[in-house]
């Protein structure tokens, strides 16, 4: 059973998956906090698109590292992704057990921009 978790993050919306091919995982950390970044020049340049990155949670929440799986075609997004996810997301692990830590998952960032069409 794939676990998908949709919420909106400034402009950004993220969806999270299980990393191991949508395999049950015994830790499905939901997302406590997702500030995600969209870079001012990419949206006055009209730039849009959905970054898919491999994240690892640690036993903290916070991300240890990310891995780029698919780009947005635009390295102003695939950056900000991957430092937004680093800095500033954090996951509720307080129901998983310490053996299933660190879990691996798949987010996509869908960076929209509707403001500059």
């Amino acid at each position: 059973m794939t676990t998908w978790h949709t919420f909106l993050a400034f402009t950004p919306l993220l969806f999270s998956l299980s990393a191991a091919h949508g395999t049950p995982s015994a830790c499905e950390p939901p997302t406590i906090a997702s500030s995600t970044a969209f870079p001012t020049r990419s949206q006055l340049r009209g730039q849009e698109g959905i970054v898919y990155l491999q994240v690892k949670i640690d036993e903290r929440g916070r991300v240890a590292s990310t891995e780029l799986q698919r780009s947005s075609g635009y390295l102003l997004l695939d950056r900000a992704a991957e430092a937004s996810a680093l800095k500033d997301w954090l996951f509720d692990v307080s129901q998983c057990q310490r053996g299933d830590l660190p879990a691996d998952r798949i987010i996509a960032v869908e960076y929209r921009n509707d403001e500059y069409r």
